[in-house]
């Protein structure tokens, strides 16, 4: 691994982790059980409330699910000199300028006289990108990598470190399938943060991953069964901020894969060039801009 790989792509903060339930299971079996007839549609609630046969709604099972989401932060920092000139207007019976211990003559002959001079400009550039996005989607472009700021607010949740995903695939849990991976966003910030700068000498210049957190979010799905309708439905409760969705089917089912550290947080460049066609450039990229930059420096 080249050593500039190992330096930009080596993570700060690296952990998996899964957030507690906010809302006790008991709670949240009375949320489902208020909300258990909207499930099947508003219509059955109210044949239901003038038959006389009337039509139970029963729980059949309980079940909890993770579902994933990273939360990545990166940045590029630079720091650098830049010759510029400077041009000051002054008053026309000004002829010399003392500044320090030099002196600048200023230019006559025109409306207001303008003193020129050299200067090196001391230079810090900065870029930060933080990014939220569900692990379960299946992104094809790197593009397509947004800001999810509704996963903000899990992010005051309690939670706790594991190694491993299998950590919290046990009794019968279902852990949804991470299926994009660390290498994918990671790409799409980098080429967003990292940029060529005017620079005749690089003084200091780094890219940092703050962190790169795989979050696991609780939630309970109801299942419940209509005697009348001979149907199933569920009630599907966020256990931390209470959200409530209707489904008709799990769209999860209990996986046997396991999800390895290494795997997930594969971030290098051979990472970035199997899961995107192309990922290798985001690794030139950062070589290129260097490039550019010796040329200029060893121009001037």
């Amino acid at each position: 691994m080249p050593k500039m790989e190992k330096n930009m792509l080596k993570p700060k903060k690296q952990e998996i982790r899964y957030f507690l339930d906010k809302i006790e299971k008991e709670k949240l079996l009375e949320i489902a059980e208020k909300n258990k007839t909207a499930a099947f549609g508003f219509l059955s609630g109210i044949s239901d409330k003038f038959s006389k046969d009337k039509a139970e709604i029963k729980l059949l099972k309980i079940y909890k699910r993770y579902d994933p989401f990273w939360h990545i932060v990166a940045e590029s920092i630079v720091d650098y000199e830049r010759r510029s000139k400077y041009k000051v207007i002054t008053t026309k019976e000004v002829r010399k300028v003392r500044i320090g211990e030099t002196e600048f003559k200023t230019e006559e002959g025109k409306k207001d006289n303008e003193l020129i001079f050299d200067s090196i400009d001391i230079c810090h550039e900065r870029k930060r990108k933080e990014i939220l996005i569900d692990g379960a989607l299946d992104v094809k472009n790197p593009v397509n990598i947004k800001n999810n700021v509704n996963y903000a607010v899990y992010l005051t949740g309690e939670s706790k470190k594991i190694k491993e995903v299998e950590e919290i695939m046990k009794n019968d849990i279902i852990v949804v399938p991470v299926i994009l991976k660390a290498a994918f966003i990671l790409r799409s910030i980098l080429q967003d943060i990292i940029n060529p700068v005017s620079a005749d000498k690089i003084l200091d210049e780094k890219i940092e991953i703050e962190q790169l957190i795989l979050y696991f979010k609780p939630i309970y799905l109801f299942e419940y069964e209509h005697s009348k309708k001979n149907e199933k439905k569920y009630v599907e409760i966020d256990s931390i901020t209470g959200k409530i969705k209707f489904v008709k089917e799990m769209e999860h089912k209990k996986s046997k894969e396991i999800f390895t550290e290494n795997a997930l947080f594969d971030i290098g460049v051979s990472a970035l060039s199997s899961l995107v066609p192309g990922g290798e450039a985001t690794y030139k990229l950062v070589k290129t801009i260097r490039e550019e930059r010796r040329r200029k420096k060893n121009k001037a």
